[in-house]
Parts: structure tokens; C-alpha cells; sequence
């Protein structure tokens, strides 16, 4: 018989169950899960090409922990100093992301040596740090040959100035606050292969007024039912999911001003992916309002009290003409485990358990992928996890080595799937998840200097290339 995708997370929790010690597992991965039904692994889009698997990592704080006095990294033996990029690379991570945010400073950074540092760091609290110090992560991870995945975000919060703009006016401001998060990525020379709008921006962005507090498009007490219908209706304009027409505008005037920005610098943008980022393992994923060919919930609205909308002369012509479904084709989301630690680690049934939010994730998303597909659009929609980690103190590595390799199994079963992104694996001194959810273990006297990789690490890496 020949065995298919759909059969290797049942045959590797079988061979796991049946023969195999648990801590001399492997798993060998078979690559046609990654190819479209008719074995390509290509996209028919103007503005788009497929990467290869993605086996990533978040990395927007390495620099920051670098800067850190007496922080160290190391090697695999803890014992030789090395780049933790270039470890990274040397494990087989071949992508990685980085984020920009609303009002971020542009740079130069410097960080403070002073204060309770250590402390800041355990909580998550530290400076992170201008623009600057994204731009130069990406810059060594690009070159060090990885893939490069930025999240541009643009918040929930309308900046008080902002709250008298027409809609024109706000899409506009979106645009330019684009531009200016993504600019000094392009002065570098650096264009992203993927480009997501919103860090689990599920519900949409820039709909919470500063001043009031009002959410605008919801019935919060705090606006009349008739401005709330206004609100809906884009003379006030909210990015509220609820007003689906006036968000997917803000979706397509990013994505313009990021191709004239990209054009702008003398580079390309013909190979950057655009798409957003849900919290998918807890809401529903939403990509079925975007998607489609020309949804008619990209121009339509009708509001809970019954009012239909006339997006006319609210939402510019050219912005409204555009249909976002063919722009967003990566549909980002997280995917931690549940629980993050298996109830028995050493249960292959305990291990599966903790992945059966993610697979109805993956199915979810590739039953998207399929349908749009089948209905003809010149796009082919695509997921991705940006988020991930499970969470194994150092002791248990072989554990979570044979965790890894269920979740790899799993993921590979889907071929609308392009990889997975550990969530800062080397964040070895913060206290989520009791410290344990990173991929790196302390190391030195004191237990607050050093730092080096744990054989998961390189488990995670090897999806990229088996």
C-alpha cells in the first residue's frame, strides 16, 4: 500500500507506540506533502512566488539579549562562543521573522546598561529597541541564507489626531505608517518573502479610540446605535472584522503602499507574499471573509439595525475595485500546543492530544486552500505558523525531540502548509511557561550569563531539508 500524507501522523504515533525507545527517535519525512494536488509546487500570481518549507524562528530579541553585559552565546557543547544567527543556520532554521510596530523609533538604538535589566528580561520588559535593530537581525539572518518573514503592525488603538479623519484620510495615514515601518528594511537592501499584516490581529486593527475608549463598530455603551451604524458605514471609519469593506481597504492600501515602497527603493516586489496573522487556536479562523473570487463582503454591509451600506465616494474607487483575495495568500496563525507540556510526555496518545487544536487548524485552513482554488482564482492560499513552542525543561529534550517529530508529521500531512516558526527560541532567561518554552538552555555560574542550544533545536531545523 502506498502510504500517503494523510496516513503519517497515525503511522509515527504506531511506531513510536510499538518499537522504538523514545529517545532514539527520527522520523524521516516524506517532501511530496509539500507539492499542490497536481505535484507543483508553483503559484500562478502576478505578484507572488512559493517559498521553500519553512523550519524559522522568531528572532526579534536576539540582538536585544546580545547587549545584554556578560551575556554569552554559545555552541551546541556550551563551551565555544558563537553567533546565535549563525547556530541557528548551522541547525537548519532556514527563515525567520521579525516585527515593526505604530510609532516605533526608527533608530539609532541604545540600549541601557543600567537599571534592573535581568529582571526587565524575566518579565519581558526590556527596551526592544528602534526599527534599527530589526533591520540589522534581518540583515544577518539574510545573510546567513534565511528566509525573511516581517509583520508589520499598525495597533488597535486610533491615535487621538486621528480619530476626526474621513475614511480617505485614515486609509491614507495606514498607508503612510506603512511605508514607514517597511522603508528602513528597503534602505538595507532587504525586501521581505513574506510580508503579514498584523501580529493575531484577528479582529482587525486601529478601531479603539484613545480618547473614549469606544471600539468603533460595537455597541460598548460608549457611541449611540445611530454613530455606531455611521462607524459600520466608514463615515467614521474603524478597521472592526464587523466592518469587513473598510478593513479589507486598509489590507489592499498596505499592500500598495509596501509594492510603490519596495519599487520606490529600486527593488522588486514581483516575489513578496502578502497575508495576515490570526490567533487561530483560539477564535475561528476569519480568512473565509477575505477569500474567495471578489466576495461580495468587500463592497457590501449591512448593519445590525438593518442599514446597508454605500461604500461609494467612502472608500476610494481604485482601493474598492481591488479585490484583497488576490493579495492575501499566506494565512498566518499561532499554533501552540494544548497543553504545551504533554499530560505523559512519554504517550504517543498524550503527545497527539496536545496537537489536535493545531490539526483542526491546518484543516481548517487547507479546506480554505482548496476551495479557493477549485473556484479559480489565480492565487493559491497558503499556511503558515508563525507561532509555536512547546514547553520541555533541558532534562527532557529526547521528549520533546519525539514531540517535534510529531508535530513535523502532522504538519507535513498538509500540502497548503509552508512550515512553522518557533517563537524566540532563544529567550532562555523569561518566565513563560516557567522559562522552558525556548529551544536553550543556561549556562555559567552565576545562571545568568551564558546561553546555548538544546538538541531540539536541531530536531526543528531538519524539517527544512527531510
Amino acid at each position: 500500500m502506498k502510504v500517503t500524507c494523510a496516513h503519517s501522523f497515525v503511522l509515527l504515533s504506531i511506531f513510536f507506540l510499538l518499537s522504538i525507545p523514545v529517545a532514539s527517535t527520527t522520523v524521516d519525512y516524506d517532501n511530496s506533502c509539500l507539492t499542490d494536488d497536481n505535484g507543483s509546487d508553483s503559484i500562478d500570481s502576478s505578484n507572488a512566488t512559493v517559498q521553500a518549507f519553512w523550519a524559522g524562528a522568531d528572532i526579534g530579541t536576539v540582538l536585544r539579549a546580545e547587549a545584554i553585559p556578560g551575556r554569552i552565546f554559545y555552541d551546541f557543547d556550551g563551551a565555544t562562543v558563537k553567533d546565535p544567527i549563525r547556530t541557528l543556520r548551522d541547525a537548519g532554521i532556514n527563515g525567520f521573522r521579525v516585527e515593526a510596530q505604530a510609532g516605533q523609533c526608527l533608530g539609532p538604538t541604545n540600549f541601557s546598561t543600567s537599571g534592573n535589566i535581568l529582571g526587565e528580561e524575566l518579565l519581558f520588559e526590556l527596551d526592544w529597541g528602534c526599527i534599527d535593530i530589526q533591520v540589522e537581525t534581518a540583515r544577518q539572518a539574510v545573510a546567513e541564507g534565511m528566509h525573511f518573514q516581517l509583520t508589520i503592525n499598525q495597533g488597535l488603538t486610533i491615535p487621538t489626531a486621528w480619530e476626526k479623519y474621513s475614511y480617505a484620510e485614515m486609509l491614507a495615514a495606514v498607508q503612510n505608517e506603512t511605508k514607514r515601518q517597511l522603508q528602513p528594511f528597503l534602505d538595507a537592501k532587504l525586501v521581505p518573502d513574506i510580508i503579514l499584516l498584523e501580529n493575531e490581529g484577528t479582529d482587525g486593527f486601529l478601531m479603539t479610540e484613545n480618547s473614549t475608549g469606544h471600539v468603533r463598530g460595537t455597541n460598548d455603551g460608549k457611541a449611540s446605535p445611530a454613530t455606531v451604524d455611521l462607524e459600520l458605514c466608514g463615515h467614521i471609519p474603524t478597521g472592526n472584522m464587523a466592518a469587513y469593506p473598510q478593513l479589507a481597504g486598509y489590507y489592499k492600501g498596505e499592500i500598495e503602499a509596501c509594492n510603490a515602497a519596495i519599487r520606490g527603493a529600486g527593488l522588486s516586489p514581483a516575489a513578496v507574499r502578502y497575508g495576515l496573522h490570526s490567533h487561530g487556536q483560539y477564535v475561528q479562523w476569519k480568512e473565509s471573509l477575505v477569500h474567495g473570487p471578489r466576495p461580495a463582503n468587500q463592497t457590501a454591509l449591512t448593519t445590525p439595525s438593518g442599514t446597508h451600506c454605500n461604500f461609494t465616494g467612502v472608500i476610494p474607487a481604485a482601493i474598492l475595485a481591488q479585490n484583497a483575495s488576490e493579495l492575501l495568500t499566506v494565512m498566518g496563525f499561532s499554533a501552540y500546543p494544548d497543553p504545551m507540556t504533554p499530560t505523559d510526555p512519554t504517550s504517543p496518545a498524550s503527545i497527539a492530544a496536545t496537537l489536535t487544536r493545531l490539526n483542526t487548524t491546518l484543516a481548517q485552513l487547507q479546506g480554505y486552500a482548496r476551495a479557493y482554488a477549485a473556484d479559480g482564482a489565480q492565487h493559491v492560499l497558503r499556511s503558515l505558523g508563525v507561532e509555536y513552542a512547546t514547553t520541555y525543561t533541558a532534562a527532557q529534550t529526547a521528549l520533546q525531540q519525539v514531540h517535534t517529530e510529531a508535530m513535523w508529521a502532522l504538519v507535513k500531512g498538509y500540502e497548503s502548509c509552508l512550515g512553522m516558526l518557533w517563537y524566540e527560541p532563544w529567550y532562555c532567561y523569561g518566565d513563560w511557561e516557567g522559562g522552558n518554552a525556548a529551544l536553550c538552555q543556561r549556562v555559567g555560574g552565576d545562571g545568568t550569563t551564558g546561553e546555548a542550544p538544546t538538541d531540539t533545536l536541531r530536531t526543528w531545523g531538519r524539517a527544512a531539508v527531510g
